[in-house]
């Protein structure tokens, strides 16, 4: 259970910088991407020691990272029955 917990944070992280695929100009900003920019990242994959590129729009990304946190959360008010 624990590993899935661990899991679940290991993909939600990611890499925090994007991929070069923007323009230096737009990469200077701090601006956040739009929901409809693609932002690539790289992620570990688990079992392995090689990265995996991922891209998929910033609305996705922000998805994933609440779908995980709902999880992490679920799992952890989770009180079993005695």
């Amino acid at each position: 259970m624990i590993s899935l917990a661990f899991a679940i944070l290991v993909l939600a992280a990611g890499d925090p910088a994007p991929a070069a695929a923007a323009p230096p100009a737009a990469a200077k900003t701090s601006e956040k991407p739009k929901g409809n920019e693609m932002v690539c990242k790289r992620e570990a994959v688990l079992g392995s020691r090689m990265k995996q590129r991922t891209c998929m729009t910033q609305a996705d990304w922000d998805a994933r990272k609440a779908d995980a946190r709902d999880e992490i959360e679920k799992t952890q008010t989770n009180i079993p029955m005695r």
